[in-house]
């Protein structure tokens, strides 16, 4: 139907469910053609309802789009008919309009209370008092997940939340529901609130020791990319030269591979290019998957210095288009998976024209449309060779698969490689991750700088990056309020005298909580060799020859966990000493630098004894 038609219908369809009747035969649904018309996906007497795709992340599958009506109680079952029509054509006044995973997320914790009333022998939505709402809280508490696990806080407070929407939006029908809990809310019964508040992510990083092999693999397999292609490529043209299945067998074999090798091979590669993107940018799965063709582009600053940058679709805050400050090896990534992609783009735009052919209104056209230039495309050999963008699971379930075969034992959540490289970009503010340094042209991860260069960059992502580098701020601040902290460095002094004073530490309860209050005000970052305290940059101390420069500064802070470094720098000096040829100025240099070295070891406790040793 056109434009005006289908709206129409849907303000019918609202009107009715706003006075708690139900029009089944009502439009609910439908996607927007090329042609401007409509085609209905669902009506409002349909016992599966489907959501357009526009509502969802680009790794949806069709499975999560849809809403079954016959999972809910008989009794109830129109009451939430009415209350799901209006919450997907007008939302909840006041709030944000729901997007498709909302919907689905709200309906079936709906369905969950839904079916405890019943099976509780609560036949109406009016005879839920605070006392059956509050055995359901404790039903809900009492509930565990497959691992054995209470429901977290969080799980919680999506399945409370349900109720209070349901009280809401069946107000208007002919069986109200009374507030579930009226002196409280979801959040607060959850234990969100308060000192039950969970604070810190729970997301679990990714190790070092699995992620430091896992890259390499990847990259290994990047540098595999010429040949995997060349030889699809090749099997492809012996297809299309009509050539019998035993030919391209021998054929393969005389090369070292078989017909499954090569396509093995291929998913490996397309999960190496994600696993590169995921794990040097930053973003999400699903930000991942909405990747297109010319997604890559690269600018430059006054000086010429390259910066390598991607578009795509940020879903989560409902940013849209969003830009992601990337490293060269990701363009090289997009670069791979662009290739990978072409075939299978090319058979989605020829489907695409033979239903143009013969039909212009064939909602597949606008459904093949999304997918056509998409860089991460896969194959469902289960819905007739159906070529889409890969779902969020599959994506997952590519990325455990490829950490197999590189021999290692972990199972990737959703936001691991978002979360670990917030921590990881944190971690490069204090001289861990060098690299990052080059890779964003600043000395110091500054993000307010960073997202100034462009609007359009992901805000949420720097935000994390930036709770993660205060949390590392506090910790080290933390360590330096111990009483038995070993500190040295021109900066050392004071903090020893503030520490001393007890009385100044007696407004707070603890040194973390101290560490926390002072943290914003005091500027950090590393050097390599100590930390410095100084609010400007621009000085040399700890790079290149000026490696001892921070000894005698009086802005450094320098504690064990600089003391191997300093052991090591020291040892190289003792060797310079032994050489012949580096001249007067040489000597009196290396001679500076070891009294700075013994200064600093010294006031980390180390004995002459130790320095003795390390000398040798």
């Amino acid at each position: 139907m056109n434009e005006a038609g289908f709206l129409t219908e849907q303000l019918k369809a609202l009107q009715a469910a706003e006075t708690g009747a139900i029009n089944p035969n009502a439009v609910l649904t439908g996607m927007r053609l090329d042609d401007g018309s409509y085609h209905v996906l669902s009506r409002c007497g349909d016992d599966v309802v489907t959501l357009p795709d526009t509502g969802f992340a680009a790794g949806a599958a069709d499975c999560q789009k849809k809403l079954n009506f016959l999972r809910a109680p008989v009794p109830f079952r129109e009451t939430l008919r009415a209350c799901m029509v209006a919450y997907i054509l007008k939302g909840i006044e006041g709030r944000t309009p729901p997007r498709g995973g909302t919907i689905v997320n709200f309906f079936g914790n709906a369905t969950v209370f839904l079916t405890w009333l019943n099976d509780s022998r609560v036949a109406r939505l009016s005879d839920v008092t605070p006392l059956v709402s509050q055995q359901y809280v404790e039903f809900c508490k009492g509930l565990k997940s497959r691992k054995g696990e209470f429901l977290s806080s969080g799980t919680l407070v999506q399945r409370f939340l349900a109720v209070e929407i349901l009280h809401i939006l069946s107000q208007p029908s002919g069986d109200p529901m009374p507030h579930p809990w009226p002196e409280s809310s979801a959040s607060h019964i959850a234990g969100r609130t308060g000192q039950d508040r969970v604070q810190e992510a729970k997301t679990e990083i990714i190790p070092d020791d699995i992620l430091g092999p896992l890259f390499q693999s990847a990259v290994d397999w990047l540098d595999r990319a010429d040949e995997i292609i060349r030889v699809h490529v090749q099997i492809e043209d012996w297809k299309s030269e009509g050539r019998s299945k035993k030919f391209i067998q021998t054929r393969l074999k005389k090369l070292g591979w078989t017909e499954g090798e090569v396509s093995k091979a291929e998913r490996h590669l397309q999960t190496a290019c994600m696993c590169i993107v995921l794990i040097t940018s930053g973003i999400r799965v699903s930000e991942l998957l909405s990747l297109e063709n010319q997604c890559a582009f690269t600018t430059q600053d006054e000086q010429g210095e390259p910066f390598h940058w991607m578009r795509g679709i940020s879903y989560k805050t409902g940013a849209g288009a969003c830009e992601w400050l990337v490293a060269e090896i990701t363009h090289r990534a997009l670069g791979v998976a662009g290739r990978l992609a072409g075939p299978l783009q090319a058979r989605v735009e020829q489907r695409a024209s033979d239903l143009r052919a013969s039909d212009p209104k064939d909602p597949d056209i606008a459904r093949l449309k999304k997918h056509s230039d998409r860089l991460f495309l896969g194959v469902a050999k289960r819905q007739g060779n159906r070529i889409g963008t890969l779902s969020s699971r599959t994506a997952l379930d590519r990325l455990n698969s490829f950490a197999a075969q590189c021999g290692l034992d972990w199972h990737f959540a959703p936001h691991q490689f978002r979360r670990t490289f917030a921590v990881y970009a944190a971690h490069s503010a204090f001289g861990d991750l060098r690299y990052l340094r080059d890779h964003f042209k600043h000395w110091s991860l500054d993000m307010t700088i960073l997202y100034a260069m462009s609007r359009l960059q992901d805000a949420d992502l720097y935000d994390s990056v930036g709770l993660a580098a205060l949390s590392i701020k506090t910790d080290i601040l933390e360590h330096w309020l111990e009483p038995d902290a070993i500190l040295t460095g021109g900066a050392a002094e004071p903090i020893r005298a503030f520490r001393a004073k007890n009385e100044a530490l007696a407004t707070k309860e603890d040194r973390a909580e101290m560490a926390k209050t002072i943290s914003p005000l005091i500027h950090l970052r590393a050097t390599g060799v100590a930390w410095c305290t100084a609010d400007t940059g621009g000085c040399n101390g700890g790079q290149g020859v000026e490696k001892t420069r921070c000894g005698d500064c009086g802005n450094a802070v320098i504690d064990e966990s600089r003391k191997p470094v300093w052991q090591g720098i020291y040892a190289q000096q003792i060797e310079l000493r032994d050489l012949t040829d580096i001249g007067p100025g040489g000597a009196e240099r290396v001679e500076r630098d070891i009294k700075r070295c013994e200064a600093v070891l010294k006031g980390l406790g180390a004995t002459s004894e130790d320095l003795a040793y390390v000398a040798t």
